[in-house]
């Protein structure tokens, strides 16, 4: 693995007390090492664990662009981008415990700008699975001249995401929106009267003693950061700032603007699989984590980046696997852009988090995340 250093954090347990080959977990370092090595990632950093036991917990690689950069560490913060979406999600369905909002219900009841005959029909459903047809990721058909976030700059920004006419009806299709997402956080700000951001700390990050997660770093965090890319520290620290003292009307950073660490996250995976009980709190009923957690769509087509019609399958917040790599079927997951992944095998109890920041001019690095998979889960005795 040459001079590069592999940092560990003392795990729980060690592999085989969870029936994992330990091999394995050399196989991963290695897998990392050589895309680092390769200048696919600037740096890695992984969780695995089963049954809420952490067997393994590691980083490599620089923390910040640059051969003297500080090292990435176990316990490192990183901008989690789309993985954000699961806990909006998860906000959404306490609310639907409470019985504030329901998943049918249409959003032109929260949202007077849905109140038109192109919009009406649209549910917090189509929201939640990506079904609603509303402004899909810039880029997600490979547009030649993309739509950017520019929209959301002005006080009048839903109307801004609702201008233009919607593809196909409500429920045919599915198309990656983040901007639902970013809808969705400004329901649970106006039906719990908190900001989004609040709510979520309030509400989900802690009761989950997710204490190094945050949509507004401290200062005193800033240095924990992982940055890649062109943005320096200067740029991080004025981002916090303007963040801070952005406009009242600012849209939430519900669709991916969390921070977050590998231990922060494994506490929510440990919510899910233990279906909404985190130590002695409550946090999701079980019937929401089921209901998040299952597949929703039957027979929706795919068309987002070159994905040529497959069919998706999709919970509420949550991807379902179906039938994808050594994943046992009804796995949920998301991902998030920079790189970050999160991974959750019910059967097997088994998760897997993993931070990879891409090298400076990489778009994506799929090996990080799939054949990644495919060694952990065939550890699994």
């Amino acid at each position: 693995m040459g001079d590069l250093r592999i940092y560990e954090q003392k795990a729980e347990v060690s592999p085989d007390e969870l029936g994992i080959i330990p091999q394995k977990i050399t196989e991963l370092d290695k897998h990392y090492t050589e895309l680092i090595e390769e200048k696919r990632l600037q740096g890695a950093a992984y969780l695995l664990s089963r049954d809420k036991q952490v067997f393994a917990h590691k980083a490599m690689g620089k923390l910040r662009p640059g051969d003297r950069a500080e090292d990435f560490r176990p316990d490192s913060i990183m901008r989690i981008a789309s993985i954000t979406k699961l806990f909006t999600a998860t906000a959404v369905m306490q609310l639907v415990d409470r019985g504030v909002i329901r998943v049918e219900q249409f959003v032109k009841e929260l949202l007077e700008e849905f109140d038109h005959p192109l919009f009406e029909k649209i549910t917090l459903f189509h929201l939640l699975t990506h079904t609603s047809d509303i402004c899909p990721d810039p880029g997600s058909y490979f547009e030649p001249y993309p739509v950017g976030w520019g929209r959301f700059d002005n006080e009048n920004w839903v109307e801004e995401v609702l201008r233009g006419h919607t593809r196909v009806e409500p429920g045919k299709e599915w198309s990656y929106s983040s901007a639902g997402f970013i809808l969705l956080g400004e329901i649970i700000s106006r039906v719990s009267g908190l900001r989004y951001e609040e709510y979520v700390r309030e509400n989900i990050l802690k009761p989950l003693e997710m204490e190094d997660s945050f949509f507004e770093v401290p200062e005193d965090k800033i240095s924990r950061i992982c940055l890649f890319g062109d943005i320096s520290e200067e740029e991080a620290l004025k981002w916090v700032e303007e963040f801070k003292n952005r406009p009242e009307y600012s849209p939430p950073a519900s669709g991916g603007g969390m921070f977050s660490t590998l231990s922060d996250l494994q506490h929510f995976a440990s919510m899910i699989l233990n279906k909404g009980q985190y130590k002695d709190k409550r946090i999701l009923s079980r019937k929401s984590v089921e209901t998040m957690t299952r597949n929703h769509l039957n027979g929706i087509r795919d068309y987002c980046w070159d994905n040529y019609g497959a069919i998706r399958t999709y919970g509420l917040g949550f991807r379902v696997q179906s039938d994808f790599l050594l994943l046992t079927p009804g796995s949920v997951s998301h991902e998030g852009s920079g790189l970050s992944a999160f991974y959750i095998d019910p059967e097997e109890k088994l998760v897997f988090i993993i931070f990879g920041p891409l090298y400076k001019g990489v778009d994506w690095e799929t090996r990080a995340i799939c054949n990644a998979i495919n060694i952990a889960w065939s550890g699994l005795i």
